[in-house]
């Protein structure tokens, strides 16, 4: 090839490479493969983006990426693609860490650190808020005193043992080991200051060597009232 035939090739190569580069994106028709941190994808996650199963990969890309951006139970994504024709999508879902119960028929909202439903149970591992009335639905968000009710219990649960707690109005009532009931305000307050002094004042009453002579600690005050 001769120096005129070179110099008259080099602005058409830019162009080639782009080809090159671009062109397959609409072209391969890819084969969705889910990871997520628990190893497979969940069900609700595989539902939704296996549909895209087939698309060409530039299609994909754009439907999987507003597909999980739009998914509740998916905190974050990513996605990379393998030749053949493999688009691996990575995702971290969110997990449940507290529950909300009905009180007839038992059921139970699973529900994560946000407050958000992740899935309805007709049974949990987790310490759990009893409530009157329906359960919010799979995706929607629990009202403030709930979330703060069920983080209570979880802080109760996990120095005591107590696995439950219920909501009655604007207060949550748990009963301890001994004979103990709590009253907990659920609002214009926050978790730790509660949990903090409920262990003061519960291991104190606890000390006495005659065992404890009340039934009931109330937090709902500036200065916790036993009674």
């Amino acid at each position: 090839m001769n120096h005129k035939v070179k110099k008259n090739l080099l602005p058409i190569i830019p162009f080639v490479l782009f080809l090159g580069i671009f062109l397959p994106r609409f072209f391969i028709k890819i084969r969705i493969d889910c990871r997520s941190q628990h190893g497979s994808c969940p069900r609700e996650v595989t539902d939704q983006i296996n549909t895209i199963d087939g698309k060409s990969l530039y299609v994909a890309n754009r439907q999987v990426e507003k597909s999980l951006k739009s998914n509740f139970a998916v905190s974050a994504f990513s996605s990379q693609f393998k030749l053949p024709n493999i688009l691996r999508v990575n995702v971290i879902v969110k997990k449940p860490i507290f529950a909300l119960k009905r009180i007839s028929p038992d059921s139970f909202a699973l529900v994560d650190k946000e407050g958000t439903v992740l899935a309805i149970s007709n049974e949990t591992s987790f310490a759990y808020v009893v409530v009157i009335g329906e359960l919010p639905g799979i995706g929607e968000k629990v009202i403030e005193p709930q979330l703060l009710a069920m983080e209570l219990v979880d802080g109760v649960n996990k120095m005591y043992q107590v696995k439950s707690g219920i909501i009655e109005g604007e207060t949550l009532l748990v009963d301890l080991p001994g004979g103990v009931r709590v009253i907990f305000p659920l609002v214009d307050t926050d978790r730790e200051t509660l949990l903090g002094s409920l262990r003061l004042v519960y291991s104190s009453i606890q000390s006495k060597e005659t065992g404890t002579l009340y039934t009931q600690i109330d937090l709902r005050y500036k200065n916790p009232v036993l009674r």
